[in-house]
């Protein structure tokens, strides 16, 4: 008999500075989470590159937005669900937007986990809360960066999710390879995530006819 469902939660995590590792991920997917609605009218140029290879099984995080444009307009809030179910997190990688609401759910017929969100390389909890069957957590995350999610109740059931707050954003493939679709032509700044080096200075590319190759490998 399924448990009686309780209200669904509601969690707002404030700004905070986060990097987190995962492991054992499948390949992430390629393509972009966000839009920019005010370059409708532009022209659009495909754009593709080389980043760092993934790091102990999380990939580079590469991210373009506008020069001069404020990360605050211009976007509009997508909803996502990770649920469990399987002693699986689905999706297991998950590219957002921040402030995006993330919806974790339990398809489990009677089996519970917990959602517990970590900084990289910190020991304090994001977020710690049950998730047992027929419950639904709602998480808010603020702050740019990647998220480390575990159940404990299951060793090795994790995942990753990135929230950025870039116009464009993209998960390299494992070898660092990345393209975008559909980028209007214009001057970018570019911002590189790598779970070995954090996030990278950012920089100013011109994206355009015969400028469309971003080349993000870090020497040394």
């Amino acid at each position: 008999m399924r448990p009686q469902q309780r209200p669904q939660l509601t969690l707002i995590v404030p700004s905070i500075f986060l990097m987190l590792t995962a492991c054992d991920f499948e390949t992430p997917p390629s393509g972009a989470p966000t839009s920019w609605d005010a370059t409708e009218a532009l022209p659009m140029q495909g754009v593709h590159g080389q980043s760092p290879a993934a790091s102990g099984g999380v990939p580079s995080v590469i991210m373009l937005s506008p020069a001069g444009a404020s990360p605050e307009i211009e976007k509009t809030a997508s909803p996502f669900t990770v649920d469990q179910l399987g002693l699986t997190f689905s999706p297991r990688y998950l590219l957002a937007d921040k402030g995006d609401p993330i919806t974790f759910t339990n398809s489990e017929s009677a089996l519970s986990h917990n959602v517990r969100l970590r900084a990289f390389g910190d020991t304090i909890d994001v977020i710690d809360a049950d998730a047992n069957p027929g419950e639904k957590l709602v998480v808010q995350l603020l702050a740019a960066g990647g998220y480390d999610v575990i159940c404990d109740m299951h060793p090795g059931m994790t995942a990753f999710i990135f929230v950025s707050e870039a116009t464009h954003s993209v998960f390299a493939q494992t070898d660092g390879t990345f393209s975008l679709d559909s980028v209007p032509v214009g001057t970018y700044t570019l911002k590189l995530w790598t779970a070995a080096s954090g996030f990278q200075a950012p920089r100013s590319v011109e994206i355009g006819p015969g400028l469309n190759s971003i080349n993000l490998e870090i020497s040394g």
